[in-house]
């Protein structure tokens, strides 16, 4: 390889890390159990103060935000991670489908939206892409 760059690699075996952010308990436990299932390294959370917390415990490959959430919503907790961890996947599953919140979703960070109720398969194959492109916590 010429010019001196390099390329790290993460293992074959390496499950990406994934951070649910929902507000409803029972879309939250049925998301961190479908991830989980698919292979995903799963937290879930309830709220931006949460998703802080959980972020500052352990790194992310990407997360899955709901916009509709309590005390801040998803479009400004999106904003906000964009900025500190630009190379985080965001992932926006939503029930709001009006052309504005996908372009607010997508002006605020975001990397895909899908609306919600959206096919699980069609979300563990966005969400695998999308971990397959953004750098990890162990890639430097």
């Amino acid at each position: 390889m010429s010019g001196g760059a390099i390329l790290v690699c993460k293992p074959m075996d390496y499950s990406p890390e994934v951070i649910v952010v929902e507000d409803n308990l029972s879309v939250l436990e049925a998301l961190v159990e479908h991830l989980q299932s698919e292979g995903f390294r799963v937290r879930g959370v309830e709220t931006g103060h949460a998703l802080d917390v959980a972020l500052a415990e352990r790194p992310a490959d990407a997360l899955v935000m709901d916009l509709n959430l309590p005390f801040e919503d998803g479009i400004s907790i999106t904003k906000r991670v964009r900025q500190k961890l630009p190379g985080i996947g965001i992932l926006i599953l939503s029930a709001r489908v009006h052309a504005q919140d996908r372009l607010a979703s997508y002006s605020s960070g975001a990397d895909v939206f899908l609306p919600k109720p959206a096919s699980p398969h069609e979300l563990t194959l966005a969400l695998r892409a999308l971990c397959s492109r953004v750098a990890g916590p162990d890639a430097a």
